[in-house]
């Protein structure tokens, strides 16, 4: 701190009442079009990037989505997939930055996308995009697994405003 000097130890609270403010002015669509710039990167870095221990990471999050039996199960596996596709990039900024989108997209758009049902059905759209995805960064395809990943996220854009144009 500027005047103030050098500390060491934990964050400060101040941190996260840095996310409720960020989420406190921004809006589902800002959440979405941030992950549309950030998260398909982070997937091009992952393929180039990924060791076996990160692909199996992201296979185990692709299993437990799977056999996810609440909705709320779904989404810590979700969350724990795009966190190991960011892990992989082994750029630790990178992964701030995701680990501070993501806090904010927790808090402004969580659970916005559940349907009806008790559980994510067989053939919920996120299974094959994940695998899409998965699949481009272990076969060391940047160019399909940044591809991949935006046209998941365009997917969940395009399911928010549908929602949201619902609520009006």
């Amino acid at each position: 701190h500027v005047g103030k000097g050098t500390f060491l130890g934990a964050r400060p609270a101040a941190e996260l009442d840095g996310i409720a403010a960020i989420a406190a002015q921004t809006n589902p669509a800002e959440v979405t079009h941030a992950r549309l710039v950030i998260e398909p990167e982070l997937a091009r870095e992952a393929a180039l990037h990924a060791n076996a221990d990160d692909i199996g990471a992201m296979r185990r999050c692709l299993t437990g989505a799977r056999a996810a039996e609440t909705w709320r199960q779904y989404e810590t596996w979700d969350n724990r997939l795009h966190r190991a596709i960011a892990e992989a990039s082994q750029n630790a900024l990178l992964i701030a930055v995701f680990d501070t989108l993501n806090a904010v997209r927790r808090t402004v758009v969580w659970g916005l996308l559940r349907e009806e049902r008790p559980r994510p059905p067989a053939g919920h759209h996120s299974f094959a995009e994940h695998d899409a995805v998965v699949a481009a960064i272990e076969e060391r395809n940047m160019n399909a697994a940044a591809s991949a990943m935006r046209l998941h996220l365009r997917h969940v854009q395009a399911l928010l405003l549908e929602q949201a144009q619902a609520a009006e």
